[in-house]
């Protein structure tokens, strides 16, 4: 019912500080997990500035247009300073740049690599659906989604054998997952209580039982650590907005600055 990737475990115990590092070595050194952010902006150290090649397609619009606005600033800034209307203490205000740019370029691959990992989580769950009628899943095609009563969300498909749509009574989703093992595990745990219960039915029912409980124990860890740094991510998400923001004006009023330095040395 639940299919839980080898090394999934390993995966999310690792310190939340290492796993989502964004390490400055070479591609070939990364290794899974750390493979699928690998940063795509590459960057040069050039007298402790970065030159950047590319932008990052991770970026927002607001990033981007942030380093287009920054990358205008450091080239006025270089062209002021080698003319010499501009002292070389200016180049702190470069560096400044240069750091803010690597930690949203950091937050940016972070973001992705977050993003990415819900995304593959979300389609975790399979549901071995199968036509009510004809009994087999060999015709069916995923036709959309639905939620329940208890505002789970299933697959809805269809037969194209047998003509016929319909909803298959299981999450597909391991959030809902969760809840829907939970609830068929106190089901099962009042049957057993059940004095009156055949043993060869009590048996299955406990083996049933156990075998859910250990799917639950891999899974809901694993939900458990996804959503913390799912939310932790959004939290950084929203400070970086409104970092981005205040920085921007600040290099937009540098550069008015400039450009009036500029004249004015004319």
């Amino acid at each position: 019912m639940i299919d839980i990737p080898k090394g999934w475990l390993f995966w999310v115990s690792m310190q939340t500080s290492s796993f989502f590092e964004v390490c400055l070595k070479s591609e070939a050194e990364l290794t899974w997990p750390f493979v699928s952010a690998i940063p795509f902006l590459r960057r040069i150290r050039l007298r402790n500035s970065f030159i950047f090649e590319g932008m990052n397609r991770h970026y927002k619009s607001n990033e981007r247009e942030l380093v287009k606005v920054a990358t205008f600033f450091k080239r006025q800034s270089k062209k002021l300073i080698n003319e010499g209307r501009l002292g070389e203490e200016h180049r702190a205000v470069e560096d400044a740049v240069d750091r803010f740019l690597e930690e949203m370029n950091n937050h940016a691959n972070t973001r992705a690599f977050i993003l990415e990992q819900r995304q593959y989580l979300s389609k975790l769950v399979k549901d071995n659906a199968v036509c009510p009628r004809c009994h087999t899943n060999d015709k069916l095609k995923l036709s959309g989604a639905e939620k329940n009563e208890k505002g789970w969300k299933s697959n809805r498909y269809k037969c194209r054998k047998c003509n016929i749509q319909f909803t298959w009574n299981m999450p597909n989703n391991p959030w809902d997952m969760i809840q829907y093992i939970e609830d068929i595990l106190k089901l099962f745990y009042s049957k057993v209580e059940n004095p009156e219960l055949p043993v060869e039915e009590k048996d299955q029912i406990v083996s049933g039982i156990e075998s859910m409980q250990a799917n639950l124990d891999k899974l809901k860890p694993v939900i458990e650590a996804h959503d913390k740094e799912y939310e932790m991510l959004q939290n950084r998400d929203n400070e970086m907005e409104r970092l981005i923001h205040e920085f921007k004006n600040s290099l937009l009023i540098e550069k008015i600055k400039m450009d009036t330095w500029e004249n004015k040395k004319r």
